[in-house]
């Protein structure tokens, strides 16, 4: 078993799905031949020798082509272990890049990760290919580990079921359970810790600041390194986060974090549109920049962005996010989570 963490971003969007539009993509195009006529290439267009990737690749290289419009999931493996961290539309995509391995293996075992069930965080499911795929026909052994909810409100499970209930979904939750070789559920509760699989990955849940309660993660592997995971969280106090949230990312090598709106957006400034986001549970550049400098980050990963949030509004946010660090003496370093990235421990 290789003791390489592997983290990549299936989802990155908040609150709905947002995917590029026509005009995006035309500007796209548009700034894409701008950046190689800038590079000294008029002539070459003119005679006509360039290839369509020497274009393209000429934007890439001063920004991200596109952050990409799929709600929240992200996917961590180590040696054989999946763990999934929420449920957004970015777990249909990543469900059928595994569809392969299910086969491979005769079944696949995962655990999904939830922060809280909020719908831009569990809508990805019904449409997760796998759940779908059935023991008794494929003569698959997949096994389904949900970590989530609370015994207080409603369970994962309640809330999972409920979004595939008659008439809403044409294929119930008990024809998934009847049909699947394996589900278990657990619930979540303010410093609960447990292992995941037998890989000897330590996951740790501490209470966050959102609407109807969210949780964020730590997962501490057997190579000693970590990875933070703390979308929806709202800061109260930017100059001073809150103790949750500082212990959740000490020393991270990686922490995803939320960071949806800007400072003035989040105070509801009249240039940003005039309306106040207080208690809507999401953080901003300021409080991001604070938290990764007090906790020793290694790399901060901004993520959850808003869907109002063009390519180059949430570059400009990392970019900002960057310079905060730096002005306060910090080190870690700042990027911007797209679909398709992939980090390494």
């Amino acid at each position: 078993m290789t003791n390489e963490v592997k983290v990549r971003f299936w989802g990155v969007r908040g609150s709905i799905a947002a995917p590029l539009t026509a005009a995006d993509v035309k500007e796209k195009q548009i700034r894409a031949i701008r950046a190689f006529k800038a590079q000294g290439n008029d002539g070459r267009m003119d005679l006509g020798s360039v290839s369509e990737e020497e274009i393209v690749n000429s934007l890439a290289q001063t920004e991200v082509p596109t952050y990409g419009g799929n709600t929240s999931c992200v996917a961590v493996q180590y040696g054989d272990q999946i763990i999934i961290l929420d449920m957004g539309t970015g777990l249909r995509p990543l469900g059928n890049s595994l569809i392969p391995e299910t086969f491979k293996k005769s079944g696949l075992e995962a655990s999904f990760i939830l922060s809280h069930v909020h719908w831009d965080h569990i809508q990805g499911l019904p449409f997760f290919a796998e759940l779908h795929f059935k023991e008794e026909l494929l003569g698959l052994k997949n096994r389904w580990h949900f970590i989530g909810g609370t015994g207080w409100q409603k369970t994962a499970e309640e809330c999972l079921a409920g979004q595939m209930a008659y008439p809403l979904f044409p294929v119930t939750w008990t024809e998934i359970q009847k049909t699947t070789y394996q589900m278990t559920f657990d619930d979540m509760h303010d410093g609960k810790k447990m292992q995941i699989g037998t890989s000897g990955v330590l996951c740790r849940f501490r209470k966050l600041f959102h609407p109807q309660e969210t949780y964020g993660t730590r997962l501490e592997f057997p190579n000693e390194q970590v990875v933070a995971y703390t979308t929806d969280n709202e800061p109260f106090d930017p100059l001073c986060p809150v103790e949750p949230l500082l212990w959740l990312a000490k020393n991270a090598n990686i922490w995803i974090t939320d960071c949806q709106y800007t400072k003035e957006q989040y105070e509801g400034r009249k240039e940003a549109g005039g309306v106040p986001r207080h208690g809507w549970g999401h953080s901003y550049p300021e409080a991001v920049a604070k938290t990764a400098v007090m906790a020793e980050v290694d790399t901060v990963v901004l993520f959850h962005h808003d869907p109002g949030s063009s390519d180059e509004k949430i570059a400009q946010m990392v970019v900002h996010t960057q310079n905060l660090v730096n002005e306060m003496g910090g080190t870690s370093k700042v990027i911007g989570a797209w679909e398709g990235l992939e980090l390494s421990l």
